[in-house]
């Protein structure tokens, strides 16, 4: 998990869009931690498709700290506030 971890910070500080899918199927199916890193890089990558997921991800998600991640994600890929 703690290289799944660090490829997703990887991939989130590349920005390349070629990652978007990857990163979805990381945060539907990874343990937690790992999942709120897919969350964050897809937040840094941004554009519709990474936006699509992280909404797709936030319907499904348990985990409230993962929760939390994929809603700041979606506030860096929208550039505005995403709340509660």
């Amino acid at each position: 998990s703690g290289l799944q971890r660090n490829a997703c910070i990887a991939l989130g500080n590349n920005g390349d869009p070629r990652a978007i899918q990857p990163l979805t199927n990381v945060l539907l199916e990874s343990e937690p931690l790992v999942r709120s890193h897919a969350a964050w890089a897809l937040g840094q990558i941004g554009g519709p498709e990474a936006v699509g997921a992280l909404r797709m991800a936030l319907n499904s998600e348990t985990e409230s700290n993962v929760t939390q991640e994929i809603e700041d994600a979606l506030s860096d890929a929208l550039g505005e506030k995403f709340g509660r």
